[in-house]
């Protein structure tokens, strides 16, 4: 699973890089195939999160408080790392464009997708309707603890002007 994974990025990244005019808002071509117009999928994201999807995981409940800039720091040296291949922030990639997702997601959805993505990606509706929308392409588990997943949340945070 991870090998047709790995292969499958590869040729998206390939693809994305030799031929940047195939990519477009409304097409996305991988692995010789025009996918489908892909905002036909419904997605909520509207401005209140606090009563939506907590997703499936570990994190029932999440206290936010002000700013803790020093995990934000830890959490953007994390997502330069691991995310930032597939989510850029001001724009869709391979995945979605991350600097409003706390305002459409919960701080236990973001945590949850990032410590138990397999799960989420099989049983989460929000989730299921994201991979249709950016060509079925899985997101790989990044391998988090808690506390490295909090603070990729608190970089989260800190886009938000």
């Amino acid at each position: 699973m991870k090998r047709i994974f790995f292969l499958a990025l590869f040729t998206t990244v390939l693809i994305v890089l030799l031929h940047p005019s195939s990519v477009s808002a409304r097409q996305f071509y991988f692995a010789g195939n025009i996918v489908a117009d892909p905002s036909m999928v419904s997605i909520d994201e509207s401005s209140n999160p606090q009563d939506k999807d907590k997703g499936i995981g570990p994190i029932k409940s999440v206290e936010l408080g002000p700013l803790n800039s020093k995990m934000g720091n830890e959490g953007k040296v994390i997502y330069t790392n691991q995310c930032i291949i597939c989510h850029d922030i001001d724009q869709n990639k391979l995945g979605p464009a991350l600097k409003n997702v706390t305002k459409t997601r919960t701080p236990e959805y973001i945590m949850n997708i990032l410590l138990n993505p397999v799960q989420m990606q099989k049983e989460n509706a929000t989730v299921k309707a994201l991979l249709a929308k950016y060509n079925n392409l899985p997101m790989p588990d990044p391998a988090l603890n808690q506390a490295k997943a909090r603070s990729v949340l608190e970089y989260l945070r800190s886009l938000v002007k």
